[in-house]
């Protein structure tokens, strides 16, 4: 194949703080003036009134994402500054834009001619869904009240929308840490402790754990002492204290806007947009769940406890017949190694990120019909950090005709200031421009995997990559959708309870023998994973499974109660937080109550408030999608093809129920979901 040009440059991030704001400035400015103009028209149609909106969105809205995804991965702090003081002027503005009263009634006006038009339904799908959306979400912020029940709306959002932005700043910007000698942290591979920074305490030297995943995990994981344990346990969970009086008035906010706008809880407001769409179905789904767990949850606890009491005998300690929460990691994976031979570290070996990322993108190209080319010429190549892979991305269902699709990035690993998680950041979605060229897709993987050292690579355990694969299927998602309206496009597009099914399908393939044994080469002798470690590694699949499903399942409760309770002005968190996790997955709190709800990130999203339960139900679809089309061969085109273009490149064009049933042949169903973790 012949070099391949992108038709389309990578944006730049040449950004300083003052011109992220001036940008931003001018965009409210200019964007305003087009509102102002739009709101005057004396008769409104689809040219002249809802082109011009989806124009102005499609242009604008690319730049925007940038400038507030900025806070989450610049390494200058003046940058980020700056983006998070765009994300709290564009958020502001966002909210007065959907409560123009003036907009409103133009769409309105425009709706109640075309809403149940066939014809033009038939014939302007794209353009009808668009208004169907925006006269819903204009309907759902309160337009249709009197004028003072909307000035009290926006100043709720308004006030929300600082909350979460602050309660995330805070948790990005946190650098604590807890500090261990090396005596204590016996047990710790010498390859991660090389990685620690040293610090002095009362004259004794130590090593600074941080709460980024590559240093909590892997002291939670293999520390010998219980109390480096506890204290790192303990650690993590109540970091960025500063957050719970965020949290606590924002729950209030919520409850007053949901009050306002005439439902009874804001829970109910929120799961109407979603494939739930109530209170009870949801709780009933999560009860259900909790009443199947719970007895493969109990038999986990008791395999994890007679392994603590070994221990505890071998080393000549007293055991008390507890499991506490910051047991769980060390003894699943002590377990892991005893019963499977399944050493995370030497695990990892096999897979350094290069060939894991070679491998990975292989798997999706052969899949999706898509080409990856890493751009390193420099007049094409735009990051905003040195570390930053940058990917040119290409349809090739056509061998010798390869289109474009967009670009993807890939940042990978923590620094100061970053970002802590793993996510995908949709940058700008793929739309078609006035002239009828096509504007492509940029997305960004942000994770946190090790960094390399002078003597290794970076290396990924099992479980990073299948996070890797998890992102990346939110990536492809954003890269294949060909609405020509960038906002029907992407996993952003689609009800946020099904949002995560496509990359939990994903996530189906690293668990496959065969491409265990593609994605892998020993970072010393290049050899790939032996057979009989692999076989290991996939049957410990569903050991513990219970376990772990308990325990999101505490973040799905304690999510739903905190947002359908009416007695907020007494709600005790940390009681709740405690008593919901000990309740649900039968681990002792050890009479210390911790305050994880403080960086439980997902509670402070609109999206994903009352929402995490969508973790579970969207595991149902991804379950169904790949037992019924992927399970008998993994890498089939032709399957991959269909699932492209039905499931993911229609974005929000259709119902997801009608691309289900056109997919799998039938309605979907929780059979293949139940049967995966062995519940049926």
């Amino acid at each position: 194949m012949t070099t391949l040009i992108p038709p389309q440059q990578a944006p730049s991030w040449d950004f300083t703080p003052t011109k992220i704001l001036d940008l931003t400035n001018k965009t409210i400015d200019d964007s305003n003036a087009l509102f102002a103009k739009l709101a005057k028209i004396e008769t409104p149609t689809i040219e002249n009134f809802v082109r011009p909106l989806i124009e102005r969105e499609n242009e604008t809205d690319p730049l925007l994402n940038q400038l507030t995804f900025l806070l989450n991965v610049s390494a200058d702090k003046d940058v980020r500054d700056a983006s998070t003081k765009s994300s709290a002027m564009l958020q502001d503005w966002s909210i007065e834009t959907q409560l123009r009263h003036d907009l409103f009634i133009q769409l309105d006006k425009l709706w109640s001619i075309y809403k149940d038009n066939g014809k033009f339904k038939k014939e302007n799908l794209e353009f009808y869904r668009y208004m169907e959306k925006a006269h819903k979400n204009y309907v759902r912020a309160g337009l249709n009240l009197p004028e003072d029940k909307r000035e009290l709306v926006k100043t709720l959002k308004q006030k929300i929308a600082a909350n979460c932005l602050q309660y995330l700043s805070n948790l990005g910007e946190q650098q604590e840490y807890v500090a261990f000698t090396e005596e204590e942290l016996e047990g710790v591979s010498d390859t991660l402790k090389e990685q620690f920074e040293k610090t002095v305490e009362d004259g004794v030297e130590k090593l600074k754990v941080t709460f980024k995943y590559p240093d909590i995990f892997p002291v939670l994981e293999t520390a010998k002492n219980p109390e480096t344990r506890k204290r790192a346990f303990v650690g993590d969970q109540n970091k960025v204290p500063q957050n719970e009086a965020l949290l606590l008035e924002t729950l209030k906010l919520r409850d007053q806007l949901a009050s306002v706008l005439n439902y009874d809880t804001y829970a109910a407001y929120n799961l109407e947009k979603k494939m739930a769409k109530r209170v009870d179905a949801v709780m009933d789904f999560l009860e259900d769940l909790k009443v199947r767990l719970a007895e493969g949850g109990m038999k986990d606890m008791e395999l994890l406890k007679q392994l603590k009491k070994a221990e505890y005998e071998e080393m000549g300690r007293s055991y008390d017949g507890h499991f506490y929460n910051w047991d769980n990691r060390y003894y699943t994976n002590k377990y892991m190694k005893d019963h499977y031979g399944i050493d995370d570290e030497k695990v990892s070996e096999y897979f350094p990120i290069q060939s894991a990322i070679d491998g990975m993108l292989k798997i999706y190209e052969t899949l999706m019909s898509l080409k990856f080319v890493e751009e390193n010429d420099p007049n094409r190549r735009s990051v905003w950090h040195q570390d930053v892979k940058q990917f040119a991305v290409w349809n090739v269902d056509v061998k010798d005709k390869p289109t474009f699709v967009g670009w993807i990035y890939f940042d990978l690993h923590p620094r100061p200031g970053k970002y802590g998680h793993a996510a995908n950041f949709g940058l700008s979605s793929s739309y078609l421009r006035p002239d009828g060229s096509r504007s492509y897709t940029v997305t960004a993987l942000v994770c946190n995997f090790s960094k390399p050292t002078p003597t290794k690579p970076s290396l990924l355990k099992h479980n990073e990559l299948i996070t890797f694969f998890h992102e990346l299927g939110h990536g492809i998602h954003d890269l294949v959708g060909n609405c020509s309206v960038g906002s029907l496009n992407g996993p952003g597009a689609t009800e946020f309870d099904f949002v995560e099914a496509p990359s939990q399908m994903l996530e189906h393939w690293p668990w496959n023998k065969d491409m265990l044994q593609q994605l892998s080469r020993h970072y010393k002798t290049d050899e790939k994973i032996p057979d009989e470690l692999v076989k290991s590694l996939v049957a410990t699949r569903n050991v513990f499974r219970p376990m772990r499903y308990l325990r999101q399942l505490h973040f799905g409760f304690f999510d739903m109660t905190v947002h359908t309770t009416k007695d907020i002005d007494h709600l005790d968190l940390r009681t709740l937080w405690n008593k919901l996790r000990e309740e649900i997955t039968h681990v002792d709190n050890g009479g210390v109550l911790t305050t994880g709800y403080n960086s439980f990130s997902h509670i402070m999203s609109d999206e994903y408030s009352a929402g995490y339960y969508g973790y579970f139900w969207a595991s149902v679809f991804a379950d169904d999608m790949y037992y019924t089309r992927f399970a008998d061969d993994p890498l089939d085109p032709e399957t991959g093809r269909e699932y492209r273009d039905i499931i993911l490149a229609r974005g929000a064009l259709y119902e997801i129920s009608d691309n289900l049933h056109e997919f799998l042949g039938r309605e979907s169903n929780n059979t293949a979901f139940l049967q995966d973790c062995g519940l049926a």
